[in-house]
């Protein structure tokens, strides 16, 4: 997925490719002051760029000029087709130019008939006929009746009744066409990160000195340079991997991932916005510093799976119940994940907590040698090898152990689970039940099979944990 036209995200991003991310063409009289004034503050509201009308264009500028320029340079049109609609020379000129723009430049276009049928549109009848019908002969007739026709092959939003519902759809079915958003780093952060990030920048490749901060925390300006020719190393905030940021008033977490490479970086963005589930992480969008990645993800309230379940200082222990259903919920996102065809690293830091220690997946790092399957060399993913993974991760579960290559079958050979209770975590004081323990332990040997055919699919493992849940 080549989101800025060539193979770097360094210079460019889907944000800025295009001027305007939507563009709205709509009748005035009938939506402006109802519809699309909604839909155009929910647009707002998910940061994404909209031309609504003339009223954006500067005083002095050509409108039709203006307008059709717009086109050109928003990514997606959104149709509003309403009963006055077919009466309005612009609202017609605009649509032909938007076709045109869809059969040369591939743009996006989203009809949306507002409290018309779309058979009215295409056969311009009923009231939306009606004012249609008063162009007469106009040399450009059928160019727009081609254009509406057009319109209506193109499965679009019907909007009869509840119109939030609908709003709700069109931001969807925008965000999911534009994919991962760019954001500038410095808007997601608390002020006085923004102001250290915009430091840093400003200060690269000149002499460096140390802020200090009244007793209030508030950061001075009147400070000392010290030279230093070894480095121009300023104070950083983002020397931390994970960050808490924000997002149009909602909590966002900002962590830094390794790709591999540029081209890695970008499949992961482009498999990780086609992730629509209860079990996978939502992402919002992705920032670049410098040579630094950074994905922008939904507030996890718990951290991962890994750090509480490796707390040194013993503040947090999991229940068993939790981490059977943590082991649940991660067999639900795979099983998902596989059904779209679609892979994760896995492994107990991809793994984010939320409220009631619900759990999901992220795919932000490439798990440990020790989730690897044995077929696997660094390379392609695939569902049975995503199954070892997960074998593994049942293993930490089961003993709060980090896991090494070949572990399991190094501590539990194939068949011999009756002392299972010796590898059981000791945080857990004996409270959990023997039976549900060998369960766990049966699939997890199932799953670290060294044959790959030898393994269970996902939905086989779903199918284990509905029973020992039921249970």
């Amino acid at each position: 997925m080549d989101l800025n036209g060539d193979k770097s995200l360094s210079s460019s991003s889907p944000c800025y490719r295009w001027k305007h991310d939507v563009f709205l063409n709509f009748r005035g009289v009938d939506t402006r002051k109802n519809f699309v004034s909604h839909l155009y503050a929910a647009l707002i509201g998910q940061r994404i760029k909209v031309f609504k009308d003339e009223k954006t264009i500067r005083i002095g500028r050509n409108i039709f000029l203006s307008i059709s320029k717009a086109i050109e340079e928003s990514r997606i049109s959104v149709v509003v087709l309403s009963q006055n609609y077919g009466e309005s020379v612009n609202c017609l000129t605009e649509l032909e130019k938007i076709f045109e723009c869809k059969r040369s430049m591939g743009r996006y276009v989203i009809p949306v008939f507002y409290h018309v049928q779309p058979s009215e549109v295409k056969h311009q009848s009923g009231c939306f006929g009606d004012g249609f019908a008063i162009h007469g002969n106009h040399m450009k007739l059928s160019i727009w009746r081609n254009a509406l026709i057009q319109a209506t092959n193109i499965a679009g939003i019907e909007v009869h009744g509840n119109e939030s519902d609908c709003i709700e759809r069109i931001v969807e079915t925008v965000m999911r066409e534009l994919g991962p958003r760019r954001f500038p780093l410095r808007s997601l952060l608390p002020k006085a990160s923004a102001y250290w990030c915009s430091l840093n920048f400003l200060m690269a490749n000149r002499h460096t000195w140390v802020p200090q901060a009244d007793t209030a925390g508030n950061v001075s300006t009147n400070h000392k340079k010290k030279r230093n020719k070894e480095t121009t190393e300023v104070y950083d905030p983002l020397n931390k991997s994970v960050h808490i940021g924000s997002l149009n008033k909602d909590v966002v977490v900002i962590r830094e991932i390794n790709p591999e490479s540029e081209s890695s970086f970008l499949e992961e963005l482009f498999v990780r916005s086609r992730m629509k589930h209860a079990n996978v992480a939502k992402l919002f969008g992705y920032c670049i510093r410098d040579n630094r990645r950074f994905l922008v993800e939904e507030h996890w309230t718990q951290g991962t799976l890994h750090q509480i379940l490796h707390d040194d200082a013993g503040n947090s222990v999991i229940s068993w119940t939790q981490r059977v259903t943590i082991a649940y919920d991660v067999a639900k996102g795979l099983e998902y994940l596989h059904y779209q065809n679609l892979f994760a690293h896995i492994d107990s830091s991809n793994v984010l907590l939320f409220d009631n220690f619900n759990a999901k997946i992220s795919t932000g790092s490439s798990a440990s040698e020790s989730y690897w399957a044995p077929e696997y060399k660094g390379r392609e993913l695939t569902m049975k090898g995503n199954v070892y993974s997960f074998g593994v991760l049942l293993f930490e579960l089961l003993t709060g152990n980090k896991p090494s290559k070949g572990i399991v079958n190094s501590v539990l050979p194939a068949g011999k689970i009756d002392n299972i209770g010796s590898l059981v975590d000791l945080k857990l004081n004996g409270k959990y039940t023997s039976r549900e323990a060998k369960k766990l332990a049966f699939t997890m040997l199932l799953a670290t099979m060294d044959q790959p055919s030898d393994r269970p699919d996902m939905n086989t493992i779903v199918e284990y944990f509905k029973k020992l849940l039921a249970v």
